[in-house]
């Protein structure tokens, strides 16, 4: 993982907001200090200045706007992929009870108990623990699964092995979601020209004046919140905005 991975995963995502708005903020005054600099800030902003900094702002909200379709699309998928391995697990429990003799409770028991090991993903446990333990209790079904498989019918048991297949599948699934992140180059971009923007925005409202610092604020905390959003929704496990393991819970409590 190289520095910029680091930056925004493991910075705090309010300390993250106010890391961006203290970089516009400060953007905004040196765009004006340029303009004074260069002994314009007297000078009434012209027509031209105007259009381009309607434009700057219009690019950034596209970008803006991109950037959080990604999100909020990444986040739709991993809440698709809980409420398909709930209905794995499920599916795989029930199938578990047609196989003959006491090996179908066997199996049954060990997919209650891999679904617990499942359900720490929504606990706050760390990812890689859950993904160890995921892969001691796959082999435990397996295992327990071969010896159901012997005692069943062929049709029966193949639609067993399918059902525990799927099981399997679904977590693949989810761990390879949840390592689907915005790429770190487009969060860079995003933020660089967020401040390439604040810089062009302090310079070109230097000409009307002080007045409108207070609403160059309220536009960049705007500029914040929304930017925190998508780093919230491109943290599927340690964001505030995390994925309701509800159907997973729904599962487990169906077995009786």
């Amino acid at each position: 993982m190289g520095f910029e991975e680091r930056l925004f995963d493991d910075t705090g995502l309010w300390l993250a907001a106010s890391i961006l708005f203290f970089l516009l903020a400060s953007a905004a005054e040196m765009g004006a200090l340029l303009r004074t600099r260069l002994g314009r800030d007297t000078v009434e902003r012209s027509d031209g200045e105007g259009y381009l900094l309607s434009a700057i702002l219009a690019l950034l909200g596209l970008l803006i706007a991109f950037t959080f379709s990604l999100a909020i699309t990444r986040f739709d998928a991993r809440r698709a992929l809980v409420v398909n391995e709930g209905n794995a697990i499920g599916t795989a429990w029930l199938r578990a009870g047609l196989a003959g003799g006491g090996t179908g409770v066997q199996l049954q028991h060990a997919i209650a108990d891999y679904t617990d090991v499942r359900l720490g993903l929504s606990r706050g446990t760390d990812p890689a623990r859950i993904e160890a333990a995921t892969g001691v209790s796959q082999a435990i079904v397996w295992k327990d699964l071969q010896g159901a498989i012997a005692a069943t019918p062929p049709p029966i048991a193949a639609t067993i092995v399918t059902a525990v297949n799927e099981m399997f599948d679904a977590a693949s699934s989810r761990k390879a979601e949840r390592a689907a992140r915005i790429p770190t180059q487009v969060l860079l971009v995003l933020v660089l020209y967020a401040v390439a923007a604040a810089t062009i925005v302090g310079y070109v409202m230097r000409a009307a004046g002080r007045r409108h610092r207070a609403v160059t604020l309220i536009l960049f905390l705007l500029l914040t919140l929304a930017l925190a959003l998508i780093l919230d929704l491109d943290r599927p496990t340690s964001g505030a905005i995390t994925v309701s393991q509800q159907p997973m819970l729904d599962a487990r409590m169906a077995m009786r």
